[in-house]
């Protein structure tokens, strides 16, 4: 995988704004995440919403692509 699939569409190679920002709330949710580690104010209501979040919307993201029968988009 190429870092550039990360925010381009795999048929015509154009930017995809979807995966733009699909990727930046990742992203910042992710380092929300890692910093309230650090700072052990880790709840497990961060947990559970941090894994419902970013896991969800992998696994919904690889379920779309099935039902398209297109390659993974992720």
């Amino acid at each position: 995988m190429k870092l550039s699939d990360l925010i381009t569409e795999p048929n015509t190679g154009r930017l995809s704004h979807s995966k733009i920002w699909a990727n930046i709330a990742c992203a910042s949710a992710t380092v929300v995440f890692v910093r309230q580690g650090w700072a052990g104010t880790l709840s497990a209501d961060i947990w559970f919403a941090y894994l419902g979040i970013v896991g969800g919307y992998a696994v919904a993201q690889r379920w779309l692509a099935s039902r398209k029968g297109g390659s993974d988009a992720a």
